[in-house]
């Protein structure tokens, strides 16, 4: 019989590792959904049974949202949170009784009918944020269905064991959902990086890669299939030289993982003795819980308004902010802490402020520190609550999507006029807190040396960077391939943002993604990055980076990619350093 033919593409990577198993072809369940009259005695039953379709679905999303939030991060389990919520969403609740009674007909009919016409009308939406809530929404619809019709059961929950799964998209549900012992890696046709089924499969340490075309490969027969999640190639029927060589690399990433681990007892220091803080991007409180095994320095972001996702209530609370705040600072004991007040508006949360008109365009428009200039009394709300809390401990304020000096001075005089109330009311409060730039659009890098002047240290959050200086959606996987920070414009920018900040004995974090690449740590160095803060769990690789790499040589790749005037020349010069320094070790 004739050996199938190794057959390797390339798609887009969405999460990292290697994944060895053998294809599983997911396939959606379709199923005629039961249509039959009901009458006016029978409404009232059948609204019940509806509800407990609803109060089954909460019950499961709860379990689903305690295990990931216990097992991997609050993260990813926030995630889960938002269809929580949208149990109590009118089209859900009120809407559907409602057309029970006015068209008398069986739940699952109605509701079938229902998210239908929404699918109908969001599907042709282009922006980012719409297709994930119709995702999100279709996915609950199904959960809920599968209450009402028992036989529509989840296809994934009965998958073989060490299945790599190929589907059409990913849905949140069943990627939270799986065992890691069942699937071992995801390949799909739609979905970017930054869909909700990406994040919690990178939360999970699930490979990933997205943009291939699924169904081309289902007739091929294959015994095995490795997933690259690192560089996004997929390999058919890999030859035995091939597999023998992606099994040594999976031993030796599971190696490194605990070596990692043992090594946090080390400093962070390059072999020509600069040291280099690594702090860690938090979510939500419950990231705190096991931070020290991961060994930062301090919490580089705190993102606030992840917050909203349990307590809704709380952007208007300023007592219970307070207390979560406190809660932070505890948990950190003497670590600094940078929080970065609400990054709400635009695309970011919409459904928190229902008063707000939808934007033509959200991603360009008020979002960041414009949502909050605009909607002064969130801000200040936040602001004293801030400025109360940080008296425990050594805190920082991080005002997201800077573009303009005059949005910082006008943040930092309404943070004077509540420091000035709370000491005329005699409340204890941080009177000299340090205040800092997201820098996220070109115009704030432009103006850098100006931030540098007025603000305490400056912060560069790179995923947004490139999306604004390359003029493209990154949650787009259209664009996957242009959104990349190697870009030429993107190393030139944080080159400049830290000579000017060093200029002004300034600080500068980079924030972004990039900061969890060991791949980028020795040319973030060169250029003149001293501080870096990515998820918790990168932080042992990123460590182990430092430390195995002199700042000397890291000053002399910057300077030979600075040169370099293409995407794909710096990707090649990162990769033959890097390959340079994984020999020696």
């Amino acid at each position: 019989m004739k050996t199938p033919e190794e057959i390797v593409i390339r798609g887009f990577p969405v999460s990292d590792g290697i994944a060895i198993g053998t294809p599983f072809f997911l396939h959606p369940v379709e199923e005629e959904i039961p249509t039959f009259p009901i009458t006016l005695k029978e409404v009232d039953d059948e609204i019940a049974r509806y509800r407990g379709a609803l109060f089954s679905s909460r019950q499961d999303l709860q379990t689903l949202r305690k295990n990931l939030a216990e097992e991997v991060s609050e993260d990813a389990a926030t995630i889960i949170e938002t269809h929580i919520q949208m149990l109590d969403d009118p089209l859900i609740t009120d809407q559907m009784e409602d057309k029970i009674r006015q068209t008398l007909q069986n739940s699952e009919s109605v509701l079938h009918s229902a998210i239908t016409d929404y699918e109908k009308r969001f599907s042709n939406q282009t922006n980012a944020f719409f297709q994930e809530r119709l995702i999100d929404v279709m996915d609950l619809a199904n959960r809920v269905l599968g209450h009402l019709c028992p036989s529509k059961g989840n296809s994934l929950l009965n998958v073989p064991f060490n299945s790599i799964v190929f589907a059409k998209e990913l849905i949140p549900s069943h990627t939270a959902a799986v065992e890691s012992a069942r699937v071992s890696g995801f390949v799909t046709f739609y979905g970017g990086g930054n869909s909700h089924a990406a994040l919690i499969a990178r939360a999970k340490g699930i490979p990933c890669i997205a943009s291939v075309d699924v169904a081309f490969f289902q007739n091929i027969p294959c015994r095995y299939v490795i997933v690259d999640g690192g560089s996004g190639e997929l390999i058919f029927n890999p030859r035995p030289e091939t597999l023998d060589k992606y099994k040594q690399r999976k031993t030796r990433l599971k190696t490194s993982l605990q070596i990692f681990q043992k090594e946090l007892q080390y400093d962070s220091e390059t072999t020509d003795g600069c040291s280099i803080q690594v702090f860690a991007n938090i979510g939500n409180l419950a990231d705190m819980e096991n931070i020290e095994q991961f060994g930062p320095e301090g919490i580089g972001l705190f993102r606030t308004e992840y917050l909203f996702f349990e307590r809704r209530h709380l952007i208007s609370s300023e007592e219970e902010q307070y207390l979560a705040y406190v809660q932070l600072i505890q948990m950190a004991r003497d670590m600094p802490i940078v929080i970065r007040v609400f990054d709400v508006g635009g695309d970011k949360n919409p459904e928190l402020f229902t008063e707000v008109e939808p934007e033509p365009n959200p991603v360009l428009g008020c979002r960041g520190i414009r949502f909050l200039l605009r909607y002064p009394e969130i801000f200040k709300i936040q602001l004293r609550a801030l400025l109360r809390a940080a008296v425990h401990g050594d805190v920082r304020i991080l005002l997201p999507l800077i573009s303009d000096i005059s949005e910082l001075r006008a943040a930092k005089d309404i943070i004077a006029e509540i420091s000035q109330s709370l000491a005329s009311a005699g409340i204890a409060y941080k009177s000299s807190i340090p205040v800092g730039c997201m820098i996220e659009v070109p115009s704030a890098v432009l103006i850098c040396d100006a931030l540098a002047k007025e603000c305490d240290f400056l912060s560069i959050g790179t995923n947004d960077l490139v999306q604004y200086t390359l003029g493209i959606d990154r949650s787009n996987p259209i664009m996957s391939d242009f959104c990349y920070p190697a870009h030429p414009s993107v190393l030139r920018m944080i080159k400049m943002v830290n000579t000017e900040a060093k200029r002004h004995g300034r600080t500068v974090t980079i924030c972004g993604e990039i900061a969890s690449n060991p791949l980028f740590v020795p040319l973030l160095l060169g250029l003149g990055v001293d501080e870096l803060s990515c998820p918790p769990r990168f932080i042992p690789a990123v460590k182990r980076a430092i430390r195995r790499i002199s700042l000397l040589s890291c000053c002399e790749l910057a300077e030979r990619v600075l040169r370099l005037n293409s995407s794909k020349e710096v990707s090649q010069a990162l990769l033959e350093a890097y390959s340079s320094w994984s020999s020696n070790d």
